[in-house]
């Protein structure tokens, strides 16, 4: 599907003992790939609905990037966050950071939602925003 370029939108899941991390991945996506992002601290407003903006905002994102942390890979919202960006066919990249794959597949099934092929370690983030420039680029998802 081609989309508009200055469309191209990426949700970021992440748990809120990682916001500073997460507020880092998103500064890095608008600088350096010129796309949007949706972070819930800076879009969502206190005394919204928290699950319904969540939902409403899904469908109009391009893609779901997920930090997982030990803390996130606790945190529900994160994994539903992953599994609806799933239903809605979006592009789901797993960021492991403190984690291994094996740990989430141990702990909490994570292959269910996640394998391989879309998860990768922060160190890995640089590789990440060069193929995103070019999805954003191209105006592809």
């Amino acid at each position: 599907m081609v989309i508009m370029a200055n469309s191209y939108k990426v949700f970021i899941s992440h748990s809120s003992e990682d916001t500073w991390v997460a507020t880092q991945i998103a500064r890095r996506i608008k600088g350096d790939c010129q796309a949007e992002c949706f972070l819930d601290i800076y879009d969502i407003a206190k005394g919204d609905h928290f699950d319904q903006r969540i939902f409403d905002e899904l469908p109009s994102c391009s893609e779901l990037i997920a930090l997982l942390t030990p803390w996130a890979a606790e945190r529900n919202w994160v994994w539903v966050e992953i599994g609806a960006a799933r239903a809605l066919q979006k592009r789901v990249v797993g960021v492991l950071y403190g984690l291994k794959m094996t740990d989430l597949e141990n702990e909490r099934g994570g292959m269910a939602c996640l394998n391989p092929t879309n998860v990768m370690s922060l160190n890995d983030f640089e590789a990440y925003l060069s193929e995103l420039k070019r999805r954003v680029k191209d105006g592809v998802k």
